[in-house]
């Protein structure tokens, strides 16, 4: 499946999962060109980053962050397991930046 299909899909999940997990206040959007860079130089030795935006209508509770973190994390690896199969890269570390 093409990088950018896969870029689409995933923003797609990852947006529904959040949103019905925390509530309808958050909006997630993962950063295309760092995903799309993360796919086309491929360097197995290096840590797979994504950069991920937090769109929020409310002040966010640094706890609550961390857990938000730790969902997408756990959910990018799994929702990638289905979606991606030529290259599976886990990801090992998600930056989160409040909007």
């Amino acid at each position: 499946m093409p990088t950018h299909i896969v870029y689409m899909l995933l923003n797609k999940v990852l947006n529904t999962l959040v949103r019905k997990k925390f509530g309808k206040q958050y909006s997630v959007r993962l950063n295309s060109l760092h995903f799309i860079e993360n796919r086309t130089n491929i360097y197995y030795l290096h840590n797979c980053l994504e950069k991920i935006s937090l769109k929020s209508n409310k002040p966010v509770l640094i706890s609550e962050l961390a857990s938000i973190e730790h969902y997408i994390l756990f959910n990018i690896n799994s929702a990638l397991n289905c979606i991606e199969t030529e290259i599976n890269m886990e990801v090992t570390e998600v930056e989160v930046t409040i909007i």
